[in-house]
């Protein structure tokens, strides 16, 4: 089956600013976020070899979720002045490529990117597998049987593909309770209160056993104080957190595979790493500029590794890294 690369924008975008040294074109502008960001977009090519992509970016408008609480990142410091200048060029690599983004206002990226996934992996006459690149573990709720979330370590060198296998053997849970079980802990990056003494091996152990959030709250009388207590206190907490957490399937946007096909014109790719003085990415392309479809220009160790054995899954590395930003 085809595959789709969906890519997390603004989690990559963040994550190669925070992981790459200063770097300025020769205006003096800063490009380590675009420069970081287009790497792994190359590694991510080369190791998913797709036959359509595309990308999805936040807002700067209130999402549903800051209505529902107000607080919903408000931790968070303002950004570096030099980031967000970056975030055009990163559009233009884009352009470059051919990639489609999508943006829609009162939502975030991964509601785009899980409605994305949902409508081509249903869709009865145009489907595929896709692969979510994100490093923001909101992304592990969507994995099943077609979805799977390759998350890029903080140096950018290692990812990590969470399968259902992956997930479980993490978390001790299914990709599904991925939701329950931060309702439960919280989100400290997103500012989403959790139960007061409710930590990850706590969570995990009794979606475990009574599997749902709902369920859970059902059975208090089972379970043995203090935690009965510590879940009737935060039960509220709990149900209003999950409906910050869970991803929106159905946001509506108009997207039909077919215009997602990765299709690129090498020449005005070339032009672009060229324009941004990115001589070690300009290193990495394909020679002449053949606009048929392209299923594997670059060369990585995990896809030479995966022609080896193309029947294993990849191998997980790094799974601690696997932090939100």
């Amino acid at each position: 089956m085809n595959k789709l690369l969906l890519i997390d924008g603004n989690n990559l975008f963040h994550r190669a600013y925070h992981a790459i040294p200063h770097l300025t074109n020769k205006e003096g502008e800063a490009t380590n976020a675009v420069f970081g960001f287009s790497n792994m977009l190359i590694k991510a090519i080369g190791e998913v070899s797709p036959r359509y992509v595309a990308c999805a970016f936040d807002t700067q408008a209130p999402t549903f979720r800051h209505i529902e609480f107000e607080k919903y990142k408000a931790q968070r410091v303002a950004p570096p002045p030099d980031l967000y200048p970056q975030l055009p060029k990163v559009k233009k690599v884009l352009d470059a490529y051919g990639i489609k983004y999508f943006e829609k206002e009162g939502y975030e990226a991964d509601d785009l990117l899980a409605t994305i996934a949902e409508r081509v992996t249903e869709s009865k006459s145009h489907r595929a597998k896709v692969v979510i690149l994100s490093g923001d573990r909101d992304c592990l709720q969507l994995v099943d049987g077609n979805i799977k979330v390759q998350a890029p370590g903080w140096n950018l060198k290692e990812t990590t593909l969470y399968g259902a296998r992956q997930v479980k053997e993490k978390f001790g849970l299914e990709p599904h309770q991925m939701v329950d079980y931060k309702s439960l802990t919280g989100d400290p990056s997103d500012n989403v209160p959790g139960i007061l003494g409710v930590g990850p091996k706590t969570a995990s152990s009794l979606l475990q056993k009574y599997h749902t959030l709902e369920n859970l709250f059902k059975k208090l009388a089972e379970i043995p104080e203090p935690l009965k207590s510590k879940l009737s206190a935060g039960k509220d907490i709990a149900l209003a957190a999950k409906k910050l957490i869970e991803l929106d399937r159905n946001v509506a946007i108009g997207i039909q595979l077919s215009e997602l096909k990765f299709k690129p014109n090498w020449d005005q790719v070339r032009a672009e790493f060229e324009e941004l003085g990115f001589k070690s990415i300009l290193a990495k392309l394909p020679e002449g500029n053949n606009t048929s479809e392209v299923k594997t220009p670059y060369t990585s160790e995990v896809s030479n590794s995966r022609k080896k054995s193309e029947n294993r899954e990849p191998k997980t590395v790094n799974q601690d890294q696997l932090e939100l930003i």
